[in-house]
């Protein structure tokens, strides 16, 4: 490669101001990437000054023909080892609460809802009851309902619609 070779919409090689400069145009589509990818985004801002430092890092030794899509590439990369760092950290005491930092009155709440929603199960009828505890509370596929129930696939999601319709107006008339 010689030096004066053009890379990257007629950024020389010898030319890493250049790049910055090219690279800051970018930035809200490398921003955007990262934040589809990343659920906390209080992160973003810290995976896009990493990606930015790598790519321009490795652009200076080597120059590329497309810093956007070379940018991106980094960003995954960034991505993936923010993913990896996450999900192997301990779980330490300190980052489930303790019961002591609930408030009682949430706890409270929580447990009327829950008696509430007991009552309203109690009140649908026996079958449709079974079919939306197999499925909501149980996890049960609709196929798998149906055939351990002798139905159709059909009047099992009927029983789970109407279902949920019965909880949800008789949870809001409770005032839950």
């Amino acid at each position: 490669m010689s030096a004066g070779k053009s890379y990257s919409a007629g950024v020389k090689c010898n030319q890493p101001q250049a790049y910055a400069q090219q690279l800051t145009g970018h930035l809200p589509n490398i921003r955007n990437y990262i934040a589809s990818r990343v659920y906390n985004h209080q992160d973003v801002d810290d995976l896009l000054h990493d990606t930015l430092v790598r790519a321009l890092t490795a652009v200076a030794k080597k120059p590329v023909d497309n810093l956007l899509a070379y940018s991106l590439t980094v960003a995954r990369s960034v991505v993936f080892d923010y993913w990896n760092r996450n999900r192997q950290q301990p779980s330490g005491s300190d980052s489930v609460p303790e019961m002591a930092s609930i408030p009682l009155d949430d706890v409270h709440i929580q447990a009327q809802k829950l008696e509430q929603l007991e009552k309203i199960l109690q009140q649908l009828p026996p079958l449709r009851r079974q079919v939306f505890i197999m499925r909501r509370l149980q996890g049960k596929s609709r196929e798998a309902i149906a055939q351990e129930l002798n139905m159709n696939i059909e009047a099992v999601k009927k029983h789970i619609t109407r279902a949920t319709l019965s909880i949800a107006e008789a949870m809001e008339k409770s005032g839950c």
